[in-house]
């Protein structure tokens, strides 16, 4: 962890995802950031190379802005 954090934002832009926001810890072992990226494969590969789930929980939710959810459900007929 010592030497892998100081590196992150370098792993990220070789795995080419952008880190958006954090990365932040906490004392339980879980580690937050926002990131962006064309691929999820991309993610996946910051994630290990950055050795993130050696030491931390690591849950990946794909997300949109807000703009982009409700533009969303506009686009779809509502089921109710």
């Amino acid at each position: 962890m010592l030497k892998t954090a100081p590196d992150m934002p370098n792993l990220a832009q070789k795995a080419g995802v952008d880190i958006v926001a954090g990365p932040f810890v906490n004392r339980e072992h879980t580690i937050v950031a926002v990131v962006q990226s064309d691929k999820v494969e991309n993610v996946d590969r910051f994630l290990m190379e950055a050795r993130l789930p050696q030491w931390n929980r690591v849950r990946v939710l794909p997300s949109l802005t807000m703009e982009e959810g409700l533009a969303d459900i506009q686009a779809h007929t509502s089921i109710f």
